[in-house]
């Protein structure tokens, strides 16, 4: 028991990092302009369509994701580092060096995404799983456990693509131009907004819509705040997402991509240092 908990525990963590855009913002907060920002406003959000086409030309990408999480008291800091292939099959791994749990640092750990399994390795986990350094998940029987569709969450969603995040961005209604700026050498257009969560959800076909409505319904989130990051090719370099101030999840979440459509190679850990959660 102990040790399937802190699978789940870890898993959710893990989830987290994945799921890089669906924070939200300051719910009362609204972009500043007054009734000149509206030919503004139609540039900027005529921009991020763009983003969103042209984030579907990627099939694979590198990223960095850093949280700041708060829940029932309790808050997790971690950074991840993620490589994830879209195209032709929906492979993602992820590793966390450390997390901070209440301000006290902890081990990290590392995932891999094939199919219907994840891969978890956690060395505090180790001693319980006969030494074996990885734990085998199936995601079916995780969502079945929490309630929410994983599999579809995360192979359907594919949270982490750029071309879903950026399309469920064109819903903001008052997205702004901010300036430029530099992110990892490159220099790109900075953009900032709100969109209204149902509005953003409608935006995603409708399994995408229907795995992320589970999210939504026990965040209690409604009102999102972005920024985002485009560079001269219209792609997206970087994104910060937090929810809003008084809902059940306090969190920020900041992305930032890398290694456009480069060679990713992802596969299952070897069999013999593995170990099945059941």
């Amino acid at each position: 028991m102990i040790r399937r908990n802190a699978v789940c525990i870890t898993a959710g963590a893990a989830l987290a990092l994945s799921l890089a855009a669906c924070g939200g913002g300051d719910g009362g907060k609204k972009a500043q302009g007054g009734s000149s920002t509206s030919g503004k406003t139609q540039l900027a959000a005529e921009q991020i369509s763009t983003a969103s086409q042209k984030a579907g030309t990627i099939k694979s990408f590198k990223a960095t994701v850093s949280t700041d999480t708060t829940t029932s008291g309790q808050n997790v800091k971690m950074t991840g580092r993620i490589s994830y292939r879209l195209s032709p099959k929906l492979a993602m791994r992820m590793t966390v060096p450390g997390m901070s749990v209440n301000g006290k640092e902890t081990g990290g750990f590392e995932e891999v995404l094939l199919g219907d399994y994840v891969y978890m390795k956690m060395p505090a986990l180790s001693q319980q799983t006969g030494g074996k350094p990885w734990i085998k998940m199936s995601l079916s029987k995780i969502g079945a456990k929490s309630g929410i569709d994983i599999k579809s969450l995360m192979n359907q969603s594919k949270q982490a693509d750029p071309s879903a995040n950026t399309r469920m961005l064109t819903a903001s209604k008052d997205v702004t131009k901010v300036g430029t700026e530099t992110v990892g050498g490159t220099q790109t257009t900075h953009y900032k907004g709100t969109y209204s969560v149902q509005e953003a959800l409608a935006k995603l076909s409708g399994d995408q819509r229907a795995a992320m409505q589970q999210m939504v319904a026990k965040s209690g989130l409604d009102k999102m705040n972005f920024d985002l990051w485009l560079d001269d090719q219209q792609l997206p370099r970087k994104m910060t997402v937090r929810t809003p101030a008084g809902s059940q999840v306090q969190s920020t979440t900041t992305t930032t991509y890398t290694g456009f459509n480069q060679p990713v190679s992802i596969s299952a850990p070897p069999a013999g240092q593995v170990t099945s959660a059941g």
